[in-house]
């Protein structure tokens, strides 16, 4: 009798059990933080890259398999936080309810667009193999989302204070929002890319319609491999 055959034999039994919820959780790459750059690719109004960023929370991820882990579709929820820098020194106001821009003489130090949002993705998710060790991992889809509090942000100097100036009045940001998505990577690592199907501003209330693009990484992802390696066969 050998005792190896006893100490092997839950592992075998676990790495087949495809439909294990454990299993399912580790082979998805959704969760956790993703942190992005934020371009909107114009002349027109040029950005401070620096001060263009997106954070989103990506709280839950559900997972339906379709063949094991090497194919499936996955769906949750996001909380997140967009912030465009502007270079040029403008201001937003609304005016014959249009969004237009107003040039103004002040140097701002920061001219900024934010906003948070509410978003749901459906991906379709494409593994190299059906274990997380050494896997690869592409997924594609869209990402429908909802934004909300949406303001502008001014802080500029004189001589005697620093000024801050915040307004929530409405600019006709457009609430709704659907984005295409990519998301690679190895194992955890996943590296990210959107670009938005709808326009920054709600349609016909800005002279020009803007598109933003998001690339980035998953900085903090929550599929990382357990701590007690006996559990997993990864």
């Amino acid at each position: 009798m050998n005792i190896e055959d006893f100490e092997m034999a839950p592992l075998q039994i676990l790495e087949e059990d495809y439909n294990s919820k454990d299993y399912i959780r580790y082979m998805c790459f959704f969760a956790g933080v993703d942190f992005g750059m934020v371009s909107l690719q114009s002349e027109k109004l040029p950005l401070k890259s620096k001060q263009s960023f997106s954070i989103r929370l990506n709280l839950i991820e559900y997972k339906k398999q379709l063949m094991e882990n090497r194919f499936g579709f996955f769906s949750g929820i996001s909380l997140g936080y967009q912030q465009i820098g502007f270079q040029d020194n403008f201001s937003f106001i609304n005016r014959d309810n249009q969004a237009i821009v107003q040039l103004d003489s002040i140097d701002y130090l920061k001219n900024q667009l934010r906003s948070f949002s509410v978003s749901v993705p459906i991906m379709f998710e494409i593994n190299s193999k059906n274990t997380f060790e050494k896997n690869m991992h592409f997924s594609f889809g869209v990402q429908a989302g909802y934004r909300y509090a949406n303001s502008t942000y001014h802080k500029h100097k004189t001589n005697e204070a620093t000024i801050i100036r915040k307004n929530s009045e409405n600019i006709y940001v457009n609430p709704y929002q659907i984005e295409a998505c990519v998301r690679v990577g190895f194992q955890n690592l996943t590296f990210f890319a959107s670009r938005s199907l709808t326009p920054l501003f709600s349609p016909n209330k800005f002279q020009t319609e803007y598109y933003p693009i998001v690339v980035g990484l998953c900085i903090i992802p929550t599929n990382t491999k357990p701590n007690q390696t006996d559990d997993f066969d990864f």
